[in-house]
């Protein structure tokens, strides 16, 4: 499972589509950038993790990859995982034909109770 701050940058088969934001922690993946909030879940642990998310639009600028769409949700698989981040690789549900690479860097750890 992914643990910590990310900065996230989404690139699709066309173009760099966006980049923002996440917390990836037991409960999922929360994040946002300045016109997009970022929300899902973690499947799996090792070779076989997942990630499906969904990409919600709330204002200005959308991304142009994802077309007229409010709202968008991409199932993905963590080909890569390092200390200093992730990589992963899947689709957008409802634009199969776009694959997408999300590149995760890792920017911090979460604070923990002792």
């Amino acid at each position: 499972m992914l643990n910590g701050i990310f900065h996230i940058r989404f690139q699709s088969s066309l173009a760099t589509v966006g980049e923002g934001y996440a917390v990836f922690d037991a409960c999922g993946v929360h994040g946002a950038n300045d016109n997009h909030i970022f929300r899902g879940l973690q499947s799996g642990e090792g070779d076989a993790l997942r990630l499906t998310v969904e990409i919600l639009h709330l204002h200005g600028e959308k991304y142009p990859t994802f077309g007229p769409l409010s709202a968008v949700n991409l199932d993905l698989e963590v080909t890569e995982t390092m200390p200093e981040g992730f990589r992963a690789v899947g689709s957008i549900r409802e634009a199969h034909g776009i694959r997408l690479n999300v590149v995760g860097k890792k920017l911090g750890e979460l604070a923990t109770i002792d």
